[in-house]
């Protein structure tokens, strides 16, 4: 009977756990489906569209992996520091330090390597996992040191990322040798990331997102390094009254944290791009403040929500070519789904924070 019981109380709790990322989204794409109405266009016949982009056939479900990527290395990197209760907003920056330390790697060190992809291509990764952590670090011991809120001090270094390396590609040492324009040389054929079903654009980046995301949820639920992780988001007090120490947590997670975003920046660069330019992330660390929220900050989740996102990406082209929705209207539909997630999600945890300081 006891059996039974917790049973039926485990599938209520899994309910819940489900309904409401099912409401969020449904919300949202009730309040697209009017935007769009009121923009003249069929909001069923756009939503067929999209689907049929992002999963039509075996090549653009192969491209919705693509885009899917580095929302999924990004939400990872977000979704391990929030567990810790650590608000971490730079991801953004910490991409695109991996990516610069990848193409510094494939464009001046690559060439002292042997000319093996099998070699070459994990000593780049690791040196963007080294180069997003260390750049998580900064805020960290600012953190632990000076009670600087991380907030604050990850969006400021976020920007600082961006203006590196725009100072490295346009009229540094890291700039095309031709320079005609501000972006790298292409980094060398053997530090590209294979693809896994070539002309498709399906590459082994991929594969390593989703392990990770398997390894992470070892990590956060069954070892006693995530228990500690885990203890500190709920609880911060309590947890350093269990001998927990909050300094070296926050260290190692805004490490961690910094290191997969770094190298999803360096699987991007070293798997698609091959070569660093202005704008090369068109906001992946923000969006995936969204993906990691939406998916309750549980690492293998976040796979599926980084799915939902790069179909987004995928579907909102065949909105716009077979429907002939402008991209205003896209990027509209896209902002209102990630107001929703990110709206729901800062409320959950602002409560559980304030919740955990009145204990």
């Amino acid at each position: 009977m006891i059996s039974k019981l917790g049973n039926i109380l485990k599938r209520i709790n899994i309910i819940q756990w489900l309904a409401a990322p099912v409401i969020i989204l449904a919300s949202a794409f009730v309040v697209n489906a009017v935007v769009m109405l009121l923009c003249n266009y069929d909001p069923l016949e756009a939503y067929q569209a999209a689907l049929n982009g992002a999963f039509g056939n075996s090549r653009k479900f192969g491209e919705t992996l693509v885009k899917s990527t580095p929302f999924l290395m990004a939400g990872l990197s977000v979704a391990m520091a929030f567990r810790c209760g650590i608000w971490n907003i730079g991801a953004e920056g910490q991409f695109l330090m991996g990516a610069l330390a990848a193409t510094w790697f494939g464009t001046r060190l690559a060439t002292l390597f042997p000319e093996n992809t099998w070699i070459a291509v994990p000593i780049c990764l690791v040196l963007s996992m080294l180069a997003g952590g260390i750049w998580g670090l900064i805020p960290a011991v600012l953190k632990v040191t000076r009670g600087v809120n991380e907030v604050i001090s990850t969006i400021m270094l976020n920007y600082v990322a961006i203006h590196l390396v725009s100072m490295m590609i346009d009229g540094g040492p890291l700039q095309e040798t031709s320079q005609r324009g501000p972006q790298s040389d292409r980094i060398v054929e053997w530090v590209f990331l294979p693809r896994l079903f070539p002309p498709h654009r399906i590459h082994l980046g991929i594969v390593i997102a989703v392990v990770l995301a398997i390894i992470l949820t070892f990590i956060l639920f069954r070892t006693a390094f995530g228990y500690q992780l885990r203890a500190v988001g709920e609880g911060a007090a309590a947890a350093e009254a269990a001998g927990i120490s909050i300094v070296h947590n926050t260290l190692r997670v805004f490490f961690i944290s910094g290191a997969l975003a770094g190298l999803g920046g360096a699987i991007e660069l070293t798997a698609l791009t091959r070569r660093l330019f202005l704008n090369f992330s068109p906001g992946y660390g923000y969006t995936a403040i969204a993906v990691a929220l939406l998916a309750k900050l549980n690492p293998l989740v976040t796979v599926a929500a980084a799915l939902l996102f790069g179909a987004l990406t995928t579907g909102s082209y065949s909105m716009q070519r077979e429907v002939g929705i402008s991209d205003r209207v896209t990027f509209v539909i896209q902002a209102t789904i990630l107001l929703f997630v990110i709206g729901y999600g800062s409320i959950q945890l602002f409560r559980k924070r304030a919740f955990s300081h009145s204990e």
